[in-house]
């Protein structure tokens, strides 16, 4: 009997994998991790990225990450097949982040790369067509996450003159998850950006919520996961002035995403330029 209700188990859950490809109008690196790491077979994954109604949106670097999750050669090859042709590779608006690539791919660890562009001098003030050249070029997201990190100090000169853009009413961040201290349970909510506040609202508990003044924080950094090859941030970190440390994890990590706590970050550093944004802390975990 044991052995039959596993067998169900294993049956619906390969079943919820296929139904993750087959509804997806475009297979990206996500819904391919998810149904490879819930058992689908190979030749199951490799039919929904060879049907003509899908489309194929896997980049190079994505293929690095999908062979490092052991993901079968053979669907790889399909993907590759299916991937749109490279285009023409990109120049950096920075010379010197050509430097930094050349560096990777001849095998530096990343723990020089990162002490590399910690004493790099000059902060990096990173164009859309920087990050672009660094993803195409497979570099990892905790040290882009360093670079963009050497333009909060004092020392960053703006782009352009005049003062960061005004914040959008009740800017929101769902599907994050606050970290428990102690003895304290992780709590499911989201959080609210509006003015000069952050606000934490709890899924379940208003008598949870809380907010902070973002002139009051001291620092601002990811936790990130060492991978091979990619580092995976997954936590955004806030460290307030003589007080308390907050840590929001982002919901989604269990199916390879971190869209919430990149877009917290990301709308912190336009519309707050002048908070201190640490470098990644990179855990084995």
């Amino acid at each position: 009997m044991k052995h039959l209700i596993s067998r169900a188990l294993i049956a619906t859950a390969l079943l919820a994998a296929a139904t993750v490809l087959a509804r997806a109008e475009e297979v990206t690196v996500h819904s391919i991790l998810i149904a490879h790491r819930s058992g689908a077979a190979a030749g199951g994954i490799i039919a929904v990225v060879n049907d003509p109604a899908n489309t194929v949106a896997v980049t190079p670097g994505d293929i690095v990450t999908l062979r490092a999750a052991g993901v079968p050669e053979a669907v790889l090859a399909a993907i590759e097949a299916r991937a749109p042709a490279p285009g023409v590779a990109l120049q950096p608006d920075d010379a010197r982040l050509a430097d930094l690539v050349r560096l990777m791919k001849s095998g530096i660890s990343e723990s020089i790369l990162l002490e590399h562009v910690q004493h790099s001098g000059a902060p990096f003030e990173l164009s859309s067509n920087d990050l672009l050249y660094l993803k195409q070029n497979g570099v990892l997201e905790s040290t882009i996450a360093a670079l963009m990190a050497t333009s909060g100090g004092s020392h960053a000169a703006p782009r352009a003159p005049g003062a960061a853009p005004a914040v959008p009413r009740d800017l929101t961040f769902d599907d994050l998850v606050l970290v428990g201290q102690g003895f304290h349970k992780d709590r499911v909510g989201r959080l609210v950006m509006g003015g000069d506040t952050l606000s934490w609202v709890d899924a379940n508990d208003a008598e949870k919520n809380f907010a902070f003044q973002i002139a009051g924080l001291e620092k601002v950094w990811f936790t990130c996961q060492a991978r091979t090859p990619e580092n995976f941030c997954y936590q955004i970190d806030f460290q307030i002035v003589k007080g308390e440390r907050f840590q929001f994890r982002d919901g989604n990590i269990k199916s390879g995403s971190n869209a919430s706590v990149v877009e917290v970050m990301e709308a912190l550093r336009k519309y707050f330029p002048q908070v201190a944004f640490g470098p990644p802390h990179a855990t084995k975990g």
